[in-house]
């Protein structure tokens, strides 16, 4: 007989939808679900909001400034979505912790968990690629928030760094353990010159 579906359980909250002040209230508490994943999430939603408002104080009739404001917008709603994401994709992992689930169900658990950040990190990189495509139409006056979206989103890609080092931990087969560990690690090493080239552009500007 198949498995009995609780209706009730499928009615997701969204958290991407609540205040600053709840999400770091929840952020603080253990028993939330809101966890460093989907702050990884928010601070990268936060930097394509960054990136919206510096290029507000460019020309709005450039074409290319128009195209990169009307992407940064579409990764902003995209990171929002990661926070809701993020939560139901680590569910089965706490569920099978919760239940003290077979060790290979657990790692399996924590694999599933690793997709939604992924995202996050290398949807990061997508977003800095778009700022550095406009960054000579950056205004000198928005230099200081152009500079500042990149540090949130290095932010949030280390985050992501940290959390599957850990989920490593929790992995008995070898080479996933190693390759869950590494392949943040290479990808954040991939986009320094890009990330610390647009920090330093941005910096010099604020005069």
């Amino acid at each position: 007989m198949a498995e009995k579906i609780n209706v009730t359980a499928l009615k997701a909250e969204l958290y991407s939808q609540k205040s600053v002040s709840v999400c770091n209230q929840l952020l603080a508490d253990k028993k939330s679900p809101f966890g460093i994943g989907s702050a990884a999430a928010e601070a990268a939603a936060t930097s394509a909001a960054m990136v919206l408002l510096a290029l507000g104080g460019s020309d709005g009739s450039d074409p290319e400034v128009k195209k990169a404001a009307t992407d940064a917008e579409t990764l902003r709603t995209y990171f929002l979505r990661l926070i809701d994401e993020e939560i139901k994709c680590k569910a089965p992992l706490e569920k099978r912790l919760v239940d003290g689930a077979p060790a290979e169900e657990i790692e399996a658990g924590y694999r599933t968990a690793c997709v939604i950040i992924d995202e996050i990190l290398y949807t990061c990189i997508m977003l800095a690629e778009l700022l550095d495509r406009v960054s000579d139409k950056i205004s000198p006056s928005a230099a200081d928030t152009a500079a500042a979206s990149v540090y949130f989103a290095k932010t949030a890609m280390h985050t992501v760094r940290l959390m599957k080092a850990y989920y490593s931990t929790k992995m008995n087969e070898e080479v996933f353990a190693r390759t869950t560990r590494r392949e943040p690690e290479l990808a954040i090493e991939g986009s320094e010159e890009l990330m610390n080239g647009l920090i330093a552009k941005f910096e010099a500007m604020i005069k």
